[in-house]
């Protein structure tokens, strides 16, 4: 059962914010590209991220992977994916990924592709290591690109992302990923702003 919590309205107009929630596709100036990764075509090593910012490292101690294309053949299977926007894109062969945050961080979010034939993810976010909240993180199996977003009311400095593929896990593919250290609105949290402004506005007339 996923961990993560969801908006709930209350009668009184009010929000309840909750720990973790979806949100669109949003910018930030702290993005990541994996394009001028200081690392060789494998790395078993922690990677320096979002400009000094953060770290890289593989969650079974095993090798990242930064390359422009990857494919997969096991067995009848055969996947093959390429970096979303061309560069590179960030991925792993065994084991899944994780990020560390020098300074905390409230909204994560990137496209994921994966080139098993096992679709999605697992991702959860920890505030040292109290973990704050978890989420199926979606992964089409074909190749193509999904965005995955999140937003929290809670701080965390630290995020893993693990595959379904296997024991091992491995072969999803990350790129364009972002962070910012504030929350990102919901859809819904906008149009409930919106309505309290115009309901504001009638009781001025």
């Amino acid at each position: 059962m996923h961990k993560i919590a969801i908006a709930i309205i209350a009668a009184s107009g009010f929000v309840a914010s909750a720990d973790i929630v979806r949100v669109d596709e949003f910018n930030s100036l702290q993005f990541e590209g994996f394009n001028d990764l200081d690392m060789g075509t494998f790395d078993r090593s922690p990677v320096s991220i979002f400009d000094g910012m953060g770290e890289a490292l593989n969650t079974a101690g095993s090798f990242l992977h930064a390359t422009s294309n990857w494919a997969l053949y096991s067995g009848d299977w055969s996947g093959r994916t390429a970096a979303y926007e061309g560069g590179k894109m960030l991925g792993t062969s065994r084991g899944g990924i994780e990020y560390r945050f020098s300074e905390a961080q409230k909204s994560f979010g990137g496209y994921f592709s994966t080139i098993a034939d096992v679709a999605d993810a697992e991702i959860k976010f920890y505030n040292g290591d109290d973990l704050v909240g978890s989420d199926n993180l979606i992964a089409s199996v074909g190749g193509d690109w999904s965005w995955n977003g999140w937003s929290s009311n809670a701080e965390f400095d630290r995020i893993t992302v693990d595959s379904n593929y296997g024991s091992y896990g491995g072969f999803l593919m990350h790129d364009a990923v972002r962070v910012l250290n504030t929350e990102v609105p919901t859809q819904g949290s906008l149009a409930i702003i919106g309505m309290g402004v115009l309901v504001a506005g009638r009781r001025r007339r």
